[in-house]
This record gives structure tokens, sequence and C-alpha cells, in this order.
């Protein structure tokens, strides 16, 4: 048996008969075969699914069995040659090739690939072509239940704005140490982004990555999904890692930290002050080297006053912390997120926008964007779903739908009435604007409104708007 670092024996194999997957415990949870004379006695698969290798295969044992030494080795394993009696007596000789599937680091079963050579001539047209190509191009399809990872940096930051521009620089000095971080801000305005960053900025950016939402969970499975449980802590309980143990070596960002039972805040500040995690209903206790993000959409000191964090816990996690602006703070912003959205979403869907009208661009920035970037984002992507494939520039008609907020948000106070109409008297207001700021010049005010002259002119008929000479 040997180890296969670069995998070119699968050119070897040319074909494979069948493939079978096993747990840890040699459990059969998957078998197919692609050639009717493989295993011929076999009808149906369920026959053997659920049944243990050495029931099957009698003459298998640990030490013969590649599937079983691929989970001890925690690697490929390849055999040109093993030989085996079925549960029906049949002597079969295979080729196999067997890769360990790990989750969060742990072998939790294995895969494997065979070709019968029992035969001169195996059956080729049955049988399934590899490419060893797939398995050279990335080692991680042998392991692909991994734990979580960051995709963010700071450069996915997308700014002109000077207090953000501040807050990249800052996160990136904090990245380099391992003090806990409080990100605060308004729903949307990309916290995750944040924690995301720093976590790829710092030493700790090829470890795990684990994010959870404290609001997500119910109070009861909490404590358990972030510190673990034994076997017997509770009905139906195993020994599984908790979060906390899954994000060793890497970060752990905890969001809507001040939805998390205070009874529960108290274990996760000893887990700050000591740097161990005590499993449900465990007696040991486990060292961790991990470090904690948590975010909120209220600042730490409103959270502390309304009862919803810990005094005690306040002063471990705001070790630092980073205050996100909202985007109607941030209206330089508008035009680049624009740009970036409208280009994401050409992409995606298909289309060809290369612009918006004056009119959409100054109703975006006045909006005052209660649910921030992400909610901009929905909007570009809603238009640009309305939009007609021949359209090049994204107009009011358009985000018809998406302008109640805004009307629902005006600082006046708005009758109820017909969407269009209120669209209308908004396009009236602006026209007579620029009309107004341009001296009555049409051509600049079209130029203003992003509308070609022929376009206002036939507007300023249509609502019979009197430029002044």
């Amino acid at each position: 048996m040997s180890r296969l670092d670069n995998y070119e024996i699968l050119n070897q194999l040319k074909y494979i008969d069948g493939i079978t997957i096993a747990d840890n415990k040699g459990i059969i949870l998957f078998t197919i075969k692609f050639n009717p004379q493989f295993h011929s006695d076999i009808l149906e698969h369920e026959e053997i699914v659920g049944e243990s290798l050495f029931s099957v295969f009698p003459t298998l044992n640990e030490k013969t069995s590649t599937l079983l030494n691929a989970m001890k080795t925690g690697g490929p394993i390849f055999k040109d040659k093993q030989e085996f009696v079925d549960f029906r007596g049949r002597k079969i000789e295979t080729t196999n090739i067997s890769l360990p599937i790990k989750a969060h680091g742990k072998v939790i079963g294995a895969i494997e690939l065979s070709k019968e050579i029992s035969k001169e001539n195996p059956n080729l047209n049955n049988a399934i072509e590899i490419n060893s190509e797939m398995f050279k191009a990335n080692k991680r399809l042998v392991e692909n239940i991994q734990p979580e990872r960051a995709k963010y940096t700071l450069k996915d930051i997308i700014t002109n704005n000077e207090q953000m521009k501040k807050l990249k620089r800052l996160t990136e000095k904090i990245a380099k140490g391992s003090s806990p971080v409080f990100i605060y801000g308004e729903t949307g305005t990309g916290k995750e982004l944040f924690a995301q960053s720093l976590h790829n900025a710092s030493n700790r950016a090829q470890k795990p990555f684990i994010t959870q939402n404290c609001a997500a969970i119910p109070e009861s499975l909490i404590e358990s999904i972030l510190f673990g449980t034994t076997k017997g802590s509770f009905t139906g309980a195993e020994n599984n890692p908790g979060l906390f143990e899954i994000a060793e070596g890497g970060t752990i960002f905890l969001d809507e930290i001040n939805s998390m039972p205070i009874n529960l805040q108290s274990k996760l500040l000893r887990v700050l002050q000591d740097g161990y995690v005590r499993r449900l209903g465990d007696k040991n206790i486990r060292k961790i080297d991990v470090r904690v993000i948590t975010a909120s959409n209220k600042r730490p000191e409103d959270c502390v006053k309304d009862g919803d964090m810990r005094l005690d816990l306040y002063y471990r996690l705001c070790v630092m912390t980073l205050n996100i602006p909202p985007l109607r703070e941030r209206k330089d912003d508008i035009k680049l997120l624009l740009e970036f959205f409208i280009s994401k979403y050409n992409d995606l869907l298909h289309k060809n926008v290369n612009s918006i009208s004056k009119t959409v661009y100054d109703f975006l920035l006045k909006y005052s964007w209660p649910g921030n970037v992400r909610e901009l984002e929905h909007i570009v992507e809603y238009a640009i779903n309305q939009i007609d494939d021949w359209e090049d520039t994204l107009q009011m008609k358009d985000i018809e739908e998406r302008i109640k907020n805004f009307i629902q948000h005006n600082e006046e106070e708005v009758q109820i009435e017909p969407l269009k109409e209120a669209v209308a008297r908004l396009e009236r207001r602006m026209i007579e604007k620029a009309i107004h700021q341009t001296k009555s010049n049409v051509s600049q005010a079209a130029k203003l409104l992003g509308i070609p002259r022929q376009t206002l002119q036939n507007k300023i008929k249509f609502y019979e708007i009197m430029p002044k000479s």
C-alpha cells in the first residue's frame, strides 16, 4: 500500500466499475456499480447498505481493507490488487483507490473507487471513465466538508468615504492582534464584511472563520452549539465539538450578541478570560485558541443599558470597537456602489445597463436608506430584473414599486395616493428645480436630469411647466 501525493495512479485505472462509501465505523452508507458484471450477485445496492464491510466481505479485516486504512491514515491509499471473498463466497480481485472524507479536521468516512481485474476484459461500455486531472486540481475534493472560511477582504469594502477609509485602516491595524472586537452598526451596513476582512488580514487567515447568529437559534440549543456536547448529557446527545472547538486557531464571529441569553453570557465570559471550553455535561475542559469578534445593531453601551449584555462581558468584548456608519451618512459612496452592483447584476442577469437617469440618481441620494447597503443592492437587483433586454439606462419606472418607502420616510406628510401620481409629482418637482437652477436653460437642465433635451421639452409641455424668461 502506498500514499498518493499527486494521484498519477488514477491514470492507470482509466475507468471504474463501482463506488463504495463507508463511515468511520465500517458501515456501508452508499454503493453503486456501473458494470453489471461487478458484484453480479448483488442485484440492488440496498442489499448491502447499512451492513458492515466485514459482514459483506468476511475475508477483509482492519489491516486488509483499503477503506479503513484510508480512514486510519487520513490520506489517499492505492492498492493495485486486493483479493477478497464476498458474502456469497465469490472470489473477487480489484484495483482500488480509497480517499478519506473529512469534516472539521476529523475523518468521518471514506470513498473507494474500484476497478475489477478478476476478468481479462471487463465490460468497458458500462464502466465510468475517470479524469485524474480533477483530483490533481484540488485535493480538497476528498476533504469536501470543511470549516467555514472568510471570503471577503478589505479590498472588497468599496468606499470613497473618509470615515470608512479610516475604519479600513483601523481594521488592518487591529487584525495583527488577538484582542476581541465588537462591531456595531445598523442592519445592512456590512458588519460581517468587516469581520471577514479582519480575519483575512490577520495571521489566522488560513484557519477557520466560524459565524453564528445568536438570534437565529433557540435558547435551549445555543449552549450545545457553541460549546459542544458529551454523550448522555441529554437524550440523544453524542460527543460533538462546539463551534469554539471547530474554530480552533481561527476566528468565531457571534452576530447579534445582544440576543445571547444572560445566563449563557457568563460561560462566554469564562471562555474569554481563561481560554478553555467545557462541553455540555462534560467534566473536562479543553484549551482553545480562538479570536472572538461580536456584532450588534445597537451600540454596546446601549446593550448594557437595556439589559441585553452583562457589564463584565461588555468590558471583555469591547477591547476594540468598529462603528460602521449608515449609508445615509456616506452618500458619497452611492455612485461607487451603484456601479459595482450594476456590473454584478448585469453579469448575473445578462443585461447591459450602463447608466441611470438623473432622476433616479437624485432620488437615491435623497432616500434615507433604512436598509443601508443591502437595501441599495436589492433595489439595483430589482431594477435590472425589471428592465427590458434592449434598454441600457435605469429609469424611475424600473424602481416604482421600491419608492414606497421613500414616500413613507419623506419629511413631508404624505397622502395615500396612486403610486404613479406620486412619481409624477416627484418628477415634476425635479424638473422645476432643474429649470430654476439653470435659469431656464433647457439644454443644461436636460444634462442635469440625464435625459435628452427633446424628452425634457416633452415633459415640460406635459406638466405645463412655464420656464422663466
